[in-house]
């Protein structure tokens, strides 16, 4: 076999710093009502083969972050992430083994990580020694993704490296569906377990995309094996059903199929590494959101020349636009009132606008740097100010009032420049 070949068979997971889920927010005064925990391996934890995330000055951005922009779509939201580069589905099973048992492991205990770079190790042993907090996420969660299972065939793999071919081909015909029956009663084991620790929560799983480009020699022959695994999955699928387990499979695999060039970074540095790229990270967002939600998978509006960030206020975005002064943001006021379903009063001799929603009172006067919450006199950095529109006077107010003093989730992700409140 080719030197190209070995390497396009190879999933490896370069040395990496791993940097979790990065959470960017501007507060998070209300607690979530929706929350995600992401369980799995490398595309979990949203790895990518590049130098700035390498040397950590980048943190990863990957389906994980996408789906919780995606939840704040819809919901005040928050996500963990115990994703673990290298983990295989019985790794993962040891994992939740010791969450239900309230036992601090080591990363020894989940699986031998002896062969990886030793920060995978730090990594790996940094998530087991949380098995309790994972247990308690888990018990709280609404939601559990996860990408797992390419490293469960890496040995399939490695026997298909070393030979010709021909006997590749031999391998792959011979020991795939072996192996697939393997990985499912993994996966029957990890999922009862799952299910066990988080009762409330629906579980989707991500199946497999092919680790070659579309034009290999043995491209059509991983094509047909990958979409027996994705039917064989939602077979799975089924029976997880009918035994009470709410478990569904995103087919991520359709969305790659031919687009493996651009998805994965297979050819980069000639060292065919089939990590995603962002494209492939969103392709894989995308068919988790049409598993989770009805409407699909959301982006804010376009923005208008000069218009720096988007604001989503429940779901929806306001006709006015945010408006960025010396650097603070500024909402209109009754923008807010307006999608939350508060009462907002303006005083004219006052100057001064007063929000009230679920029995919280929000006094905010032009041009002071104290607004009054519930008769208590509070200090945001900058005034508000107001506009005259038609026949309606807005007050814009800086962000902060709206996250320090109405209490509502706020939530800023840099990744998509957007300020999502959820009420």
């Amino acid at each position: 076999m080719s030197l190209s070949l070995r390497r396009a068979f190879m999933m490896t997971i370069s040395a990496v710093v791993l940097l979790t889920t990065a959470l960017s927010s501007a507060s998070a005064a209300a607690p979530a009502s929706y929350r995600i925990v992401v369980l799995g391996d490398s595309v979990s934890a949203g790895y990518e083969p590049i130098e700035e995330i390498k040397n950590g000055t980048t943190a990863p951005y990957g389906y994980a972050d996408r789906l919780l922009e995606q939840s704040l779509f819809r919901t005040s939201s928050a996500l963990t992430n115990y994703a673990i580069l290298g983990l295989t589905t019985p790794g993962l099973a040891n994992l939740l083994q010791g969450a239900a048992n309230g036992q601090p492991l080591q990363a020894s205990d989940l699986q031998d990580f002896s062969s990886f770079d030793p920060r995978v190790v730090v990594m790996a042993d940094g998530v087991a020694k949380r098995t309790r907090e994972l247990a308690a996420d888990l018990a709280q969660a609404d939601l559990v993704v996860l990408t797992i299972g390419g490293n469960d065939f890496s040995s399939l793999i490695k026997m298909a490296a070393d030979s010709s071919t021909e006997s590749a081909r031999q391998i792959i015909q011979d020991s795939f569906e072996i192996r697939m029956n393997d990985y499912t009663k993994d996966l029957d084991k990890m999922a009862t377990r799952l299910h066990e620790l988080a009762p409330n929560a629906r579980i989707v799983l991500a199946d497999q995309y092919l680790p070659l480009f579309k034009g290999h020699e043995l491209y059509p022959l991983l094509l047909d094996k990958v979409k027996v695994l994705s039917q064989a999955l939602d077979l799975f699928a089924e029976e997880m059903t009918k035994r009470g387990i709410p478990l569904k499979i995103a087919h991520v695999s359709g969305k790659f199929a031919g687009n493996e060039s651009a998805y994965t970074y297979f050819n980069l540095w000639d060292k065919w590494d089939i990590h995603p790229k962002q494209p492939g990270y969103e392709a894989i967002a995308q068919a988790f959101a049409d598993k989770i939600w009805s409407d699909g998978y959301r982006k804010p509006d376009p923005r208008a020349e000069g218009v720096e960030l988007s604001v989503v206020i429940n779901g929806k975005e306001p006709p006015s636009k945010p408006v960025l002064i010396k650097g603070t943001t500024f909402l209109a006021l009754r923008d807010v009132s307006n999608a939350v379903g508060a009462e907002l009063k303006w005083n004219q001799a006052a100057k001064s606008a007063t929000f009230k929603k679920n029995g919280k009172e929000v006094v905010v006067t032009i041009g002071s740097n104290t607004v009054y919450v519930d008769g208590v006199a509070r200090q945001i950095p900058t005034p508000a100010y107001f506009e005259q529109d038609g026949k309606n006077v807005k007050t814009y107010v800086p962000l902060a009032v709206v996250s320090d003093s109405l209490d509502y989730q706020v939530v800023f992700r840099k990744s998509i420049m957007t300020v999502f409140i959820n009420s």
